[in-house]
Order: C-alpha cells, then structure tokens, then sequence
C-alpha cells in the first residue's frame, strides 16, 4: 500500500464537504490538510491512523487532524458519515481567540477519539454532525448558510466540551508524528497557495521550488515523497479538477476552459482531460448536463 495525499474537491466559497461511506471498500494510506470526523453510525469500522489500529464502534465518533496518515480497512456491514473542511473556513473569527494557539494546535490538543469524551458530549455532537450530513444531503434553500452556522456551532462545541489529551500524550505525539507532520503541512499549503494563485500562469518546478526556499533537486524528492506524486502530475491534476468545476458551472467554450484552467493549449487540455478521465471535455460536459436534466 502507497501513502498518496488526497486533496478533496472542495468549493472555495465554502470549504466543507460530506458524505456517507459504506465500509466494505478497503481505503489506502493517505493524508490530506483537511479536519476530518468520522461517525459511525452502523456496524464497527477498523481505522488506521499514523501508527495505529483502531475499532470504532456505533456510534463512536474520531478526529482525523490535517496531516494525519490515516486508513481504513475493510468492515463489511458498517456504514460512516464523513465530514470534511478545510480551517480556512473560520479564518474571520480566528484571531478572536485570544492567546497564541492556532486552530490546528487546538485540534492537536483535543483528545481525538470519543471514548475519551464524556457520555454527555458524545451525545451532543452526534445530532450536529447528522444535522450537517442531512443538509448537505437535502440541499434545501438556505443550506449553504445552515451548513456554515452549524460548523461555527461545531467549532464552539469541540472549543468548550471536548477534553483536551494529556501533557504525556502530547508531548509524546509532538515528539514522534505531530511535529514534523506539521512542519512538512506547513511547506506543502505554501505549494498549494502557490499554484492556487498561479496556476492560470505557466509554472515551472524551479518557480515553486525558489518560491519555498528549496534547490529544484531538494523540491521534487520532497514533493514526491511527502503526495507520493511527482509535482508536474499534481499540477495538472489541479487544473482537470478546475476544468472540471468550469465545465460543470460556466458555460464556456472549450478553449475558454483551457485557457482558464491554465493549460497551454486545447490539444494539450484535450490530452490530460481524456487521460484522467477517460472521455473528451465536451462529452463530459454532456453527461453531466444529461445527469441533471435526468434528476429534474
């Protein structure tokens, strides 16, 4: 099994996503800097997290911390619901918290795992996280505004009732994982804040690699080893993912996807797109706009 970082297709405009994951499919090491909560709402489900197994049972909730090397094995019979967000989310109240800790040194501190929660907390998260799955499983009017309010409300929540793990813990988690996890996150986002704002520009690896302080050579066995990915096949998985979402919501032309998605040509577009997704862009767009009609 290969470590490979997962990177979520989530809105910009609202950093979150969830869904609800049946467990009879085996999911491979990988780590994403996305918050990542886990529900069990059926059966028991067997999690790999950095070093460890664990069984969560129904009704068992767990913490998954941006950075964090995570799987799960097989568990036919389970069913979880899956929530996901990016902490960029809450960048405007932030710096309301008033000492030096960062949200992600907050979600560090927590005691991960619900059975280290007091029966009267688990019982209080569980309905927001059911609340958050259902509304973005409806999809009502106003659910984008309902999600928002309730992951604020989480936020609060996880802030005030979840007991913070132990001084020995910590220290003994900061010493082995969190730590350099951390500082390998912190150069990774600089990346991704890179080709987010340049990646409509032609970017080379030697742009990126001075961009963040690094010798090209000390850049890709870098990159490689922490996404399990070269850095050329990331950037034009970004832009199929943009493409993608432009094909999805704007009604541009082929060319103007390209050129907007930030490739060089349409034949080069046209090359990568099929490659991923094994169907040409306008095709694409045609299934997705027969998918939606077939929905009405």
């Amino acid at each position: 099994m290969s470590l490979y970082l997962e990177i979520p297709e989530l809105d910009k405009r609202l950093p979150f996503r969830s869904f609800i994951h049946k467990g009879d499919v085996l999911c491979y090491p990988h780590w994403h800097k996305e918050i990542e909560i886990i529900y069990v709402t059926q059966g028991s489900l067997d999690l790999g997290m950095n070093d460890k197994v664990m069984r969560l049972k129904q009704g068992e909730v767990q913490i998954i911390n941006g950075g964090d090397v995570h799987f799960f094995l097989s568990s036919p019979d389970s069913e979880r619901i899956v929530i996901q967000f990016d902490l960029i989310l809450f960048q405007d109240v932030s710096s309301l918290i008033y000492d030096d800790r960062s949200l992600r040194d907050i979600f560090t501190e927590i005691e991960q795992s619900s059975w280290n929660w007091p029966h009267e907390t688990v019982t209080k998260l569980i309905p927001l996280l059911q609340s958050i799955s259902t509304e973005d499983i409806e999809r009502k009017e106003g659910y984008a505004y309902m999600i928002k309010a309730k992951l604020y409300e989480m936020l609060a929540f996880i802030l005030r009732d979840i007991p913070r793990s132990s001084e020995q813990h910590r220290h003994q988690s900061s010493e082995n994982t969190l730590t350099p996890t951390k500082e390998m996150l912190m150069k990774l986002e600089r990346i991704f804040e890179y080709v987010e704002n340049h990646y409509q520009e032609s970017i080379t690896l030697k742009d990126v690699a001075d961009y963040i302080g690094f010798s090209p050579y000390y850049f890709t066995k870098f990159f490689k080893k922490n996404t399990g990915m070269t850095f050329v096949t990331f950037l034009n998985e970004y832009r199929i993912n943009k493409a993608k979402w432009i094909l999805l919501n704007e009604n541009y032309s082929i060319t103007e996807v390209a050129e907007e998605a930030g490739f060089s040509s349409v034949k080069t577009f046209h090359h990568f797109f099929k490659e991923a997704t094994g169907t040409s862009p306008l095709k694409y767009r045609m299934t997705i706009s027969e998918n939606k009609t077939a929905r009405k």
